[in-house]
């Protein structure tokens, strides 16, 4: 048995470094990029109870929202993986959500904002970026 599973991680061993690289890169972007973009979000976010609606105009607004999901997406999906390695998982994915279009989205940001561990954590990292902290 332990013959085996020295044998799969030499085998292997190129995965397992590209694995802890790209861990490590993701982790990196991570600390740097979240505090970043929680800034960009407005301090009166949650205060507002009305739905947010997207309202596409033209052809460049349309990209906008979605060039939004798919940074979005990319962070849930990080998050996800942040989850089992290093990095800011529950952070990121938070963010991911945040900057995502989908139908409830409203509700979900309220349910994840009034449990006041996040909600503390998300202020702290807003400090980080020189911000306000967020009002509920």
């Amino acid at each position: 048995m332990l013959d085996s599973i020295i044998q799969i991680t030499a085998d292997y061993q190129q995965y397992f470094f590209l694995m802890g690289v790209v861990s490590l890169v993701v982790f990196v972007v991570s600390l740097l990029l979240t505090p970043f973009l929680l800034g960009k979000i407005p301090t009166d976010y949650f205060v507002h109870t009305n739905q947010h609606k997207v309202e596409i105009k033209h052809f460049g607004h349309l990209l906008v929202v979605i060039i939004r999901t798919l940074i979005g997406f990319v962070l849930l999906v990080a998050g996800v993986i942040m989850l089992v390695t290093p990095g800011q998982g529950v952070i990121s994915i938070l963010l991911g959500l945040f900057l995502m279009e989908f139908p409830g989205k409203r509700k979900l940001e309220l349910k994840f904002i009034n449990h006041e561990p996040t909600f503390k954590a998300l202020n702290w990292l807003r400090s980080k970026a020189n911000k306000d902290p967020f009002k509920r």
